[in-house]
């Protein structure tokens, strides 16, 4: 049986900008099981690329967020991805590279599905509360206190 890679509330952090990027991955991750039980190897790498590119974003604006918040753990947070960011680009090469496109989807469905689901669990979960925090302090929140409040 497959890897179930699915959105549910057990992956929610509280900050609505990282929980709709997360929930974004995890779309990423159903298209590729779409094309994986279809057959369809057409659309592999169109996703792959996106999917590593959404990813390396996203992990850029959670690390500027933890940044700006002076999360103690940020550098240890940050070789963390970087790690990532070095596996994920080598799923990059080996599906512009000519290996089999649904060998490589199976294969980081696998390998990216379980480190996202492990890092947002785990990992993500530390640095919350103060980034919540410093957000909460942040201008667009006294903005919208100041229009809406």
């Amino acid at each position: 049986m497959a890897l179930k890679i699915e959105w549910s509330a057990e992956f929610e952090t509280g900050i609505d900008l990282i929980d709709e990027q997360h929930k974004r991955l995890f779309e990423y991750f159903e298209e590729i099981q779409n094309c994986i039980e279809s057959g369809d190897g057409s659309q592999v790498e169109i996703l792959c690329r996106g999917l590593i590119d959404y990813v390396l974003s996203h992990l850029v604006f959670e690390e500027s967020l933890m940044e700006q918040a002076g999360y103690p753990m940020f550098e240890a947070h940050r070789q963390v991805h970087d790690a990532f960011r070095q596996r994920a680009n080598e799923y990059l090469d080996k599906v512009t590279n000519g290996i089999d496109p649904l060998k490589v989807a199976r294969d980081m469905r696998t390998d990216v599905g379980l480190w996202l689901i492990n890092h947002i669990k785990h990992e993500d979960k530390h640095y919350v509360a103060l980034v919540k925090k410093n957000l909460d302090r942040g201008f667009a929140s006294r903005m919208l206190g100041k229009f809406f409040g």
